[in-house]
């Protein structure tokens, strides 16, 4: 097992925190109650990044917020997420126009759904999405978008989050619904406003008192009241007296994963089985548009996906 980093660890938790805060600065007391520092490491610390151009001083209040330094790191980083991002975008704004619903790309980053952008405003005010930086644990019934395509071993992985175990019949039911979506090409979910609710609430809870205790209670919330009624849509037939909560559908990168999800959510009024295919369709379709764009590999299942045409005429 590698010896820890404390060091190390200590300048990921700071980064970590100030990228939940875009919008605020920090001063140094601040920062070290926050972060459960003392204050002469918290200030080597941040005098270290700031020389480096990863944070910025304000030499008015002496508080501290991200640096320019960090765009080039991210950009690096973000790989094919960052291409499909860009072309996302304009897909973003004419599916919000047409279905005036809010609609977000997402990415998986760790053992998180990470929101990257959010066109429109959700008819929700507990809305899943409410901005960019948004996180929801990937556990069970959430991902599928990401976990339908990523291979046995990972659809395992995804399903022992679940806590307790659930009987085999019900992890069945599962892979089934995984095994519906990879051949329909997009997730439907039913809306659930406390499910969303509660976790948008844990998690802002989370950015301010650290994320390892409020994720496993986001987990095991989840997982009781998935317990009690179904979340995921595998048959669209029937759906009249429900709420659908999104739709979502996957982008896919050079090697065959899923890069990116672009999601539908939020919507203005019940949607029923003839609604809901086609807002699908056109998700799909902008999906798969964007993994051609970006040279991705679509699965094997999509030469028999449906797609609707984009008719917005731009």
């Amino acid at each position: 097992m590698p010896r820890p980093a404390p060091g190390v660890e200590r300048t990921v938790t700071l980064i970590t925190f100030l990228s939940r805060h875009p919008d605020r600065s920090f001063g140094l007391s601040e920062l070290a109650r926050q972060l459960d520092m003392n204050k002469a490491t918290a200030h080597a610390m941040l005098a270290t990044l700031t020389d480096a151009g990863w944070l910025l001083r304000d030499n008015t209040d002496k508080s501290y917020r991200l640096g320019p330094a960090l765009v080039a790191v991210g950009d690096a980083a973000a790989g094919p997420e960052r291409q499909a991002l860009d072309l996302a975008r304009p897909y973003l704004r004419r599916l919000h126009a047409e279905f005036g619903a809010q609609t977000m790309a997402g990415t998986v980053v760790g053992d998180d759904i990470v929101v990257l952008a959010v066109e429109g405003d959700s008819w929700e005010p507990d809305g899943l999405g409410s901005r960019p930086g948004s996180r929801v644990p990937l556990s069970p019934p959430l991902g599928t978008a990401f976990i339908a395509w990523s291979g046995p071993d990972g659809v395992e992985r995804w399903l022992h989050r679940l806590s307790p175990r659930p009987d085999a019949h019900r992890l069945d039911l599962y892979r089934d619904a995984l095994r519906t979506i990879r051949r329909r090409g997009y997730t439907v979910a039913l809306d659930e406003r406390s499910r969303h609710g509660l976790a948008r609430v844990l998690n802002t809870f989370a950015e301010n008192y650290g994320d390892t205790d409020v994720r496993q209670a986001v987990d095991r919330v989840l997982q009781a009241m998935d317990a009690e009624e179904e979340y995921l849509v595998v048959d669209v037939d029937g759906i009249e007296s429900h709420r659908v909560g999104l739709i979502s559908s996957p982008v896919f990168d050079s090697t065959g994963r899923v890069c990116l999800a672009l999601t539908l959510s939020g919507f203005p009024h019940r949607l029923n089985a003839e609604d809901v295919d086609p807002c699908g369709r056109r998700l799909l379709a902008a999906s798969v548009e964007i993994t051609r764009q970006i040279g991705g590999r679509l699965p094997d299942e999509a030469g028999g996906w449906r797609l609707a045409p984009d008719t917005s005429g731009t």
